[in-house]
């Protein structure tokens, strides 16, 4: 009897340490906040429900739009993961696209995207990164004069000539001076610094929605980023343009694909506001009768996408999407960063003989399950063409909610 009851004690332990790992990992893969449409209940594809807590008054109070409460998250009922905090939302309906369109940004600042030493008395020198510039930085004005355009800065360094220059530079959150000196260059005869700087961004992505009632539009579901140092590009000012898809490059393994377009004449049709790690976000206005119609569709909140079956709307020629399926293979609803929600696969064998999977310019294609838009291609897998990340419309739609509270308050 006695061994029995050690046996059943190390049994008891064990399952009681494999709970507690259990809860351990819930706690870190699950998100601290939820949104939940009013009516409707969260349920998990893990073994854990939500449970009342004790300090709360009964959620049912806070059934109402706009209103937060907060649940426990018990795993199998009993043991404690964390509280989490539930805001209770109304179901938003959007005009789901998959159209492309052409992106015309200039940065706030100028980016430094490379140094280059300067040939001076018979040596090499480069005086921005003797003053600490780096790739990266963000230029933001010389002697106090804002820096709009590389051109600019190349006119106002050489009228300095040998004078030290003050440059205001943000790198990161911070902002910070930097004093340089211009040295005479002896390859063309004029004062420069050293720098490579980069003022604008142009390409072709995919819109993954248009909100009627905002006139918001967002796409991409990614940031725009720079081609050289891969920081995402500060937005001072930019517009979306009509284009058009002109040609496919098939993708491989090791080798992404790419969506060839091309913007067309006077096709102006929308401002953007803003360039963030889960798209860009504008305002539709002008010559928008394409990019305004298509299917209303409800967008879902992060818990109600699943794996399984799904489609994606994008655009392979032309300006006009088609429906190709797709197959939802991870669903992560922890803090995932850069785009990284869930991992989608081409299944569609239309999609895979035209362009091997996914590819570059698709990003922003709706991910749409169900009825309801759950999401965007954001990324493919370089080595598995036919796979990618996505972004959870929730997580596109709360940035755009600041998008739009940040035109208000500058209204």
């Amino acid at each position: 009897m006695r061994r029995f009851c050690q046996k059943m004690a190390c049994v008891v332990n064990a399952f009681i340490l494999v709970a507690l790992a259990a809860a351990l990992y819930m706690d870190r893969v699950l998100p601290d906040t939820y949104s939940v449409v009013a009516g409707e209940q969260i349920t998990f594809r893990y073994p854990v429900t939500m449970v009342q807590n004790a300090r709360q008054t009964d959620a049912r109070v806070y059934a109402s739009p706009g209103n937060t409460y907060q649940m426990d998250l018990k795993l199998m009922g009993a043991i404690q993961v964390k509280t989490v905090e539930i805001n209770v939302v109304d179901r938003k309906v959007v005009v789901v696209s998959g159209r492309p369109f052409g992106i015309k940004m200039f940065t706030d600042g100028l980016m430094v995207v490379g140094t280059s030493d300067v040939p001076y008395n018979g040596t090499r020198v480069n005086p921005a990164k003797e003053a600490g510039i780096q790739v990266g930085d963000i230029l933001l004005s010389l002697d106090g004069t804002k820096l709009l355009t590389n051109e600019q800065l190349g006119e106002l360094v050489d009228k300095a000539g040998t004078t030290p220059v003050r440059l205001q530079v943000r790198r990161g959150g911070n902002i910070f001076s930097a004093t340089v000196t211009p040295v005479l260059s002896q390859g063309d005869g004029r004062h420069r610094i050293g720098v490579w700087v980069r003022d604008s961004s142009a390409g072709i992505g995919t819109m993954t929605y248009y909100d009627p009632n905002s006139g918001l539009f967002t796409g991409l579901g990614h940031a725009v980023c720079d081609v050289d140092t891969g920081d995402v590009m500060p937005l001072s000012n930019g517009e979306i343009v009509q284009a058009q898809i002109v040609g496919v490059k098939r993708g491989a393994s090791g080798s992404p694909g790419e969506l060839k377009g091309k913007f067309v004449q006077n096709g102006t049709m929308g401002t953007l506001l803003s360039n963030t790690t889960s798209g860009v976000y504008g305002v539709l206005g002008g010559r928008t009768e394409p990019y305004t119609q298509g299917i209303q569709m409800p967008l879902a909140m992060s818990h109600e996408v699943k794996v399984g079956r799904a489609v994606i709307y994008t655009t392979l020629e032309g300006d006009r999407p088609r429906e190709y399926t797709v197959e939802i293979e991870k669903v992560m609803l922890g803090d995932a960063t850069n785009g990284q929600n869930m991992v989608v696969r081409v299944t569609d064998p239309v999609l895979l003989e035209k362009t091997g999977g996914i590819v570059q310019g698709m990003s922003g294609s709706p991910i749409v399950q169900n009825g309801m838009l759950v999401g965007s291609v954001t990324h493919v897998f370089v080595n598995d063409p036919t796979r990618g990340f996505g972004i959870f419309a929730e997580n596109i739609q709360n940035n755009a909610y600041s998008a739009l509270n940040r035109i208000q308050n500058a209204a």
